[in-house]
């Protein structure tokens, strides 16, 4: 078995996230994720992301009166922090935009024993866009001490529950599996398949061969039983008999079969028999011409030749020039036969980095730009109705005072030496009732 020793990842430890629940939007101290308290709920929800930090255990790390991880160069094996996943409550299995998948690498032989530490953060960033080191409140957290070997179909569940007045809680699963390539109870025995015919042992890493196929790279087809003087070539239970041999096994010479005399020979593909000798015309041989000749490895065959991988043409004399096949990639054909987990013409492209990809048909910053949107043609509104509707009693107020008709209130008598202004009782309440209206308009007015 070839044995490499690669710069990749070895595993990965792989969390599944199932449900997170925060009924009253309270951080671990009790406090609301965002807006004030009123009424014993909170107005706005939290903002929430989740931390993972996986390491070996470290019993200096480990001592339970000592504060949460806060520095990521403790994370030893593995380190990831996700964007915002949501508010108060969510239920990843529900919700597909969300990516409930999370997959901490590892570039080590894997000992069994880890420690698994998972802070739940409100982000206090002013953008929502939290990063490592950015501001942000604690929710809740959970430590896993355990030990677990590579199994691709083996779950851990894992639940946690806060009983406190901040009601938390949280569940989900994990499991450690090897990279591709990668075997064993360690994940540190690499095995690449070198051909079509052969596949790895998932346990040990062996290489195994397909029945019919033996050889270092499991490209040799093992021929039919009994086969004397003859070989197969590209497909198992053959037998296609050497030069001179010919029968079901290839076991009866072809001399035997040839009278040596002055009788003219039966040659074959075109040949001349000559002095009881077959002259063969180009590209043929054999007693009777009844073989081809075959270049580059090729092997004849019924008068034909079967080529080698890359070569072609009626004595394999055309090469097919392979391009550079990437991610282990094996030619055919002119063509990259790509692996599972790559496509394209090269096996340049990665399928899981297409998977992992974000579905959302609005982002984050595209709902908050239209939200201002709104609010901002909602107040234009809002303003543009209040202004119509106090300009409109303004107007009514004006049209009321053009309408009423000031009487003359005043009599003047003329005296001899003075002239003496005198008010009249009934225009006097005539003035006095004009002036309540005025007043009573005034207030309507103050009220829009």
């Amino acid at each position: 078995m070839l044995q490499i020793q690669l710069c990749t990842s070895a595993g990965k430890f792989e969390i599944e996230l199932e449900r997170l629940v925060n009924r009253k939007g309270l951080n671990i101290n009790g406090t609301c994720c965002n807006g004030p308290d009123r009424f014993f709920s909170c107005i706005s929800p939290c903002k929430t992301f989740i931390r993972f930090c996986l390491r070996n255990s470290n019993p200096n790390l480990d001592n339970i009166n000592r504060p949460s991880i806060v520095n990521n160069q403790e994370c030893t094996y593995s380190f990831d922090e996700t964007p915002i996943l949501g508010g108060n409550n969510i239920d990843f299995n529900r919700s597909p935009q969300y990516a409930n998948i999370i997959v901490l690498p590892f570039k080590f032989s894997w000992m069994g024993d880890f420690v698994l530490h998972i802070d739940i953060f409100n982000d206090k960033t002013y953008d929502g866009q939290p990063y490592p080191g950015s501001a942000r409140e604690l929710i809740m957290s959970t430590t896993i001490r355990s030990s677990i070997y590579p199994n691709s179909s083996s779950w851990q569940h894992s639940q946690t529950i806060d009983s406190s007045l901040t009601s938390h809680e949280f569940s989900f699963r994990y499991r450690v599996s090897c990279s591709t390539n990668f075997y064993g109870s360690q994940c540190s025995r690499f095995c690449s398949p070198l051909s079509l015919h052969s596949r790895c042992d998932p346990q040990t890493g062996d290489i195994i061969c397909q029945q019919g196929w033996t050889g270092i790279d499991c490209n040799k087809a093992i021929c039919r039983k009994g086969c004397q003087h003859g070989h197969c070539l590209n497909q198992p239970d053959q037998c296609i008999c050497h030069r001179g041999w010919t029968g079901d096994n290839c076991e009866v010479p072809l001399k035997q079969l040839i009278k040596i005399s002055n009788e003219k020979l039966d040659c074959k593909n075109g040949g001349k028999s000559i002095k009881s000798k077959c002259q063969c015309s180009l590209g043929f041989q054999g007693l009777l011409c009844e073989e081809r000749i075959c270049l580059n490895g090729g092997l004849s065959s019924l008068g034909k030749c079967i080529c080698p991988p890359n070569y072609e043409g009626k004595q394999c004399e055309i090469e097919l020039k392979c391009p550079i096949c990437r991610n282990n990639g094996r030619c055919e054909n002119k063509k990259c036969i790509c692996t599972k987990e790559f496509i394209g013409q090269y096996c340049e492209i990665d399928i899981r980095l297409i998977q992992k990809k974000d579905g959302k048909i609005f982002s984050m910053e595209l709902i908050i730009l239209l939200f201002f949107i709104v609010l901002f043609i909602s107040i234009l509104i809002i303003l543009s109705c209040i202004f119509y509707k106090y300009s409109n009693q303004k107007r009514k107020q004006l049209r009321q005072i053009q309408e009423i008709n000031f009487e003359k209130i005043w009599t003047v008598e003329n005296n001899a030496s003075t002239n003496i202004f005198k008010e009249s009782n009934e225009k006097i309440l005539e003035k006095k009732d004009i002036n309540l209206k005025l007043k009573q308009i005034d207030i309507q007015a103050s009220l829009v």
